[in-house]
């Protein structure tokens, strides 16, 4: 068994219009493998989870989930080029962007497969129920001036949903020529990462852009949250961009959007070396 994503170790490639980089021969071709074992050790109920999402994942975008995906939950720091290694420590620290040309040639390396609005209810195992949960209260108190929230919610009567999900992925045969011919130092260094034994690459993602919920108050609001909820407030968690907005609806519910870029599912690439000259 493979046994990734424990610890993660993120790279974090948002690789910036690289393919204008210089060219040139080099002494081995490379090619990828999928990782087809899709058991996430160090994860309970990894199975009923995956088929959870495989549902939500399903219902929304209308078509099957694609194959070899592995389930990862809310991961809100793992995105495309994301690495999955067991032996390095320090690979965030050496590398988070590349940008060599500016050439704008982005989508050479980028697909999205599809996107799918989703604003509905979802049913939710416990298990799923608790990580949108927890990602609810800790964004009540990233946000710094709503902490106390926290009280209000009705765990009891929670509804949750998703808004956007989308499939997106690194086209591999683009990527392999990019790093054949390289004779950038940061992408040679990189593609010594991808083919260190131990390491893949997150190629394919299905990410969902936040979720909201509606819930009862276990108690009446102050006047004056009252009064500021009537009309949607909206607030920041962090220096990331992430941002959410709370409103008070018509039926004395709170709704609370979360506006975050998660990842639920990954399909991974081992990165061999060929023997032969390329």
């Amino acid at each position: 068994m493979l046994k990734i994503l424990k610890p993660f170790i993120f790279l974090g490639l948002w690789i910036a219009a690289v393919s204008g980089c210089n060219s040139g021969a080099v002494k081995k071709g490379i090619h990828f493998e999928v990782v087809s074992d899709t058991s996430y050790v160090g994860q309970n109920n990894y199975n009923t989870n995956f088929a959870g999402w495989k549902k939500i994942y399903e219902d929304c975008m209308r078509s099957p989930l694609f194959q070899n995906a592995i389930y990862m939950g809310l991961q809100e720091n793992v995105h495309i080029g994301s690495i999955s290694n067991q032996h390095a420590t320090n690979i965030n620290k050496q590398f988070s962007l590349f940008d060599t040309s500016h050439r704008k040639h982005i989508f050479n390396l980028f697909a999205v497969y599809q996107t799918a609005n989703c604003y509905i209810k979802i049913n939710l195992s416990k298990d799923l129920q608790n990580d949108f949960y927890r990602e609810l209260i800790k964004s009540l108190e990233n946000s710094g001036q709503y902490q106390h929230l926290t009280e209000y919610i009705d765990t009891s009567q929670i509804d949750f949903k998703i808004t956007t999900i989308a499939d997106n992925s690194l086209r591999p045969d683009s990527l392999a020529s990019l790093l054949q011919r390289t004779k950038d130092s940061s992408l040679l260094r990189f593609r010594q990462i991808l083919v260190t034994p131990g390491n893949a690459l997150l190629v394919r993602t299905a990410m969902i852009f936040g979720f909201y919920c509606e819930f009862p108050l276990k108690s009446k609001l102050s006047l004056e949250d009252e009064t500021k909820f009537r009309n949607e407030v909206f607030f920041k968690m962090g220096n990331m961009g992430d941002n959410g907005s709370i409103r008070l609806l018509s039926n004395q519910n709170l709704q609370i959007f979360i506006n975050k870029y998660y990842t639920v599912f990954g399909q991974f690439f081992l990165v061999k070396e060929d023997k032969s000259t390329k």
